[in-house]
């Protein structure tokens, strides 16, 4: 039996080997030992985005929470190391950073945004890296992001590769900023791209009865559509973020040939909710 007080102590040697790697000290065979049993050591060699950019994708002090939270879900949902993975809406390279870690190096992972400077982050401190890390920029029209109107509208956006490119499909909040029509065009381009037998994971803002109903505050605070089947928070500004009544989304599902799998895995407070689907 562990004695008390064991695992506080385990911290704080874990804490004074990485201050001694930072102080750039000689490294023992110990911290040697300790950089192995890292589970994400390369995503240490990673420089982290300023905090604006942080912030753009989230909460900055949730950053790495947020990341690794959606790595264990995604891992759950059927990622493995070997696959060829599209990261829709790929940001700063949040989650990005620790797939560095989990995928093979023969794995090919392929990232886009609407986001310049999020998207070129990524391309000067990734894929210098990690080269079978590549990162696109798609300027779309969005009235949260990108309120340009002469851009491209999501709602006919042909995702830039070709069919039955990729094994996993992700879109980690990515949802929760489209309308109706973006949001059924997304759901088919990826049924186009996965290989037979792929993985879509994705997260959204679901309601089922009315939006006041929802354990989250920011569904609660949202103004339902006349036609019922979905929600915005801000009328004059609605992809700032946008919720879906759950059974509209199952049916957009299988009218887009995706199947969703098991059970919906709703979030709480901040966290979203996850969707599985297979091609």
């Amino acid at each position: 039996m562990a004695k008390p007080g064991g695992l506080r102590n385990y911290g704080s040697r874990a804490r004074q080997k990485l201050a001694q790697e930072a102080s750039g000290a000689p490294a023992s065979d110990s911290t040697e030992a300790w950089r192995e049993l890292r589970t994400f050591p390369a995503e240490q060699t990673i420089p982290m985005p300023d905090v604006t950019l942080q912030g753009r994708v989230g909460p900055a002090p949730a950053f790495h929470d947020v990341a690794l939270t959606t790595m264990g879900r995604m891992n759950m949902a059927g990622l493995r190391p070997e696959h060829d993975v599209l990261d829709i809406g790929c940001g700063v390279g949040r989650t990005a950073r620790y797939l560095c870690d989990y995928l093979d190096s023969t794995a090919h992972y392929e990232g886009f945004d609407i986001m310049d400077e999020m998207v070129a982050w990524c391309q000067s401190e990734i894929t210098p890296l990690f080269p079978n890390f590549h990162f696109r920029l798609t300027p779309l029209f969005n009235t949260a992001y990108k309120p340009d109107p002469s851009l491209p509208s999501a709602s006919t956006f042909r995702f830039p590769y070709p069919d039955e490119s990729f094994d996993f499909a992700f879109a980690h909040s990515v949802f929760t900023h489209l309308p109706p029509e973006a949001t059924g065009n997304y759901l088919s381009e990826i049924n186009r791209v996965l290989r037979p037998g792929g993985i879509s994971y994705s997260t959204w803002f679901l309601f089922e009865d009315e939006p006041s109903s929802s354990p989250k505050t920011i569904v609660t605070e949202m103004k339902l559509d006349a036609s019922g089947m979905f929600a915005v928070h801000n009328p004059d500004v609605p992809d700032n973020a946008v919720a879906y009544r759950e059974s509209f989304i199952l049916q957009e599902y299988s009218t887009r040939g995706l199947t969703v799998v098991g059970p919906i895995h709703h979030g709480f407070k901040r966290l979203q909710d996850a969707v599985v689907a297979v091609k």
